[in-house]
């Protein structure tokens, strides 16, 4: 979760996801007022910009997959600096590895952020170039699904795409809210399934997650794009409402008494 100063951008959304991936997870919710406490206690108005974040397991539990009855989850919160990405990946694009991994298909799964990374981690071995810094991932069927750490929008036909996430993928913050900034100004968007020659033929493709805003996407693999009017136009309103402090009013803030 991008924190600004000691309060979490989107923190509502971000625990309505939580919320819903517990629920869904069969693990108890935590509780709001002591994952603000823990925001309180790790980062301060005072520590600048940086990165919360928040696993939470079912805790400990028996042999062959068992869970503890009743479950006691546990939580595990931490602050660390924002990632240090070159400026021109906002202002000149980013070039995206076109991913040779195929994500599973499991609808059970589909949308959480849940723990099990292990097919990310084996796309993002895929690349070692620095100059890329993202990859593209499809499903077993062959239709864009998302990047390795981000959501993924099209621009086609003077529509907004961004794919279907009801058998995989994990379902972004960031994603929404740029539906929802899109949907204000105007814009058509779909959400549904699109193959991969959709986003090669695409007249814009852009990246999106919590802490990254949007990366607009020069090449996919050996595929030159260009960026365009949409992805400038939807960045330009992103940064407005990133930097506004009146639009972190949903934020949360550290608890009296953190430090």
């Amino acid at each position: 979760m991008l924190c600004r100063n000691g309060t979490v951008a989107l923190w509502r959304a971000h625990m309505d996801r939580l919320r819903s991936g517990c629920e869904r997870l069969r693990i108890p919710v935590p509780d709001e007022t002591e994952l603000q406490e823990d925001l309180g206690r790790l980062a301060s108005p005072q520590d600048g910009n940086g990165v919360f974040r928040l696993q939470v397991t079912a805790g400990e539990g028996g042999r062959a997959y068992g869970r503890p009855a009743p479950c006691r989850p546990n939580r595990v919160s931490s602050w660390r600096p924002l990632p240090a990405y070159p400026k021109r990946y906002w202002q000149e694009g980013v070039r995206l590895h076109l991913c040779r991994l195929r994500l599973g298909r499991q609808p059970l799964l589909a949308g959480i952020k849940h723990c099990n990374r292990l097919e990310y981690v084996l796309a993002r071995s895929e690349w070692q170039d620095a100059d890329i810094p993202e990859g593209l991932l499809c499903d077993s069927e062959g239709h864009v699904i998302e990047g390795v750490v981000s959501n993924t929008f099209a621009v086609a036909g003077g529509e907004l795409l961004t794919p279907q996430l009801e058998e995989c993928g994990v379902a972004g913050v960031m994603q929404a809210r740029v539906r929802k900034i899109a949907e204000h100004a105007g814009l058509v968007v779909r959400q549904e399934r699109f193959p991969l020659e959709t986003w090669l033929e695409a007249d814009e493709v852009f990246m999106t997650n919590s802490l990254i805003g949007i990366w607009p996407v020069t090449a996919i693999g050996h595929k030159r794009l260009s960026q365009g009017p949409v992805t400038r136009r939807l960045r330009g309103s992103l940064l407005e409402y990133q930097l506004g402090m009146e639009d972190l009013a949903d934020g949360a803030r550290p608890r009296e008494g953190g430090s």
